[in-house]
């Protein structure tokens, strides 16, 4: 009796491993990818794991290091166009979180610190191009940097700022090149240099503050090169 018990339950087992061979990684009559796949590397080791409905992916998608941690949650819908995305550090923590619109990177993303375990940037996408504000913060304190795009380069408003939110640089952008007035700022507000940018180098003339506000310095500059230097702290 009990030969045949193990017998019944070795069977049952091959059964089960024969079973779940044969429903993974399948086809359909078309040729197309069906039901629950998983794709290793040709050293054995795991990519991703997924279910599909004739060749488009569907529900959650699972993507791996190599050392089989978790790397990559998805979760697919809208007939395989939308996957909404949360990637992880290998420690676990969360890396960024946002859409994938027909695999480009779309709308809100946000980033996060492994040390902090905080909101590190906000960028925006149109198409897998980087569109309108980004901001990057320090841990915890508040907006670090903020950079405007156009169609996936810098163009308009460039901000820094220091920890306590105030002013520490302003300038501008244009299709990719510093362009226009440019500023930085002490932490008590005054201005500590102010200049002008033309396709990306330094034009005119500009100005050196002291903390008080007294001119310290002014340098005049012709495509780019400083032709003139003119001290005031003597």
């Amino acid at each position: 009796m009990m030969k045949k018990t193990i017998f019944c339950l070795l069977l049952s087992l091959f059964s089960v491993v024969l079973f779940s061979q044969d429903t993974i990684n399948q086809k359909d009559a078309q040729g197309n990818k069906t039901g629950f796949w998983r794709k290793s590397n040709t050293s054995g080791i795991k990519v991703y794991e997924g279910h599909f409905r004739a060749g488009i992916p569907y529900g959650e998608f699972r993507y791996f290091y190599p050392d089989g941690k978790v790397k990559t949650i998805s979760f697919i819908s809208r007939n395989g166009h939308l996957a909404k995305t949360i990637s992880y550090f290998q420690t676990g923590k969360k890396m960024a979180v946002g859409n994938y619109l027909d695999e480009k990177k779309d709308s809100l993303w946000k980033f996060y610190s492994e040390t902090a375990d905080t909101v590190a940037g906000e960028e925006f996408y149109r198409e897998g191009r980087k569109e309108g504000v980004s901001r990057t913060f320090y841990a915890g304190k508040g907006v670090s940097e903020l950079i405007t795009w156009k169609n996936g380069i810098q163009d308009g408003r460039w901000e820094a700022y220091y920890t306590s939110g105030k002013l520490k640089l302003q300038g501008f952008f244009t299709a990719g090149q510093k362009a226009g007035p440019f500023k930085t700022f002490y932490e008590t507000g005054g201005v500590m240099m102010s200049g002008q940018y033309s396709e990306g180098r330094q034009a005119g003339t500009w100005d050196y503050f002291d903390e008080k506000g007294r001119i310290t310095k002014k340098e005049s500059y012709q495509n780019g090169m400083i032709v003139k230097t003119e001290d005031f702290t003597h």
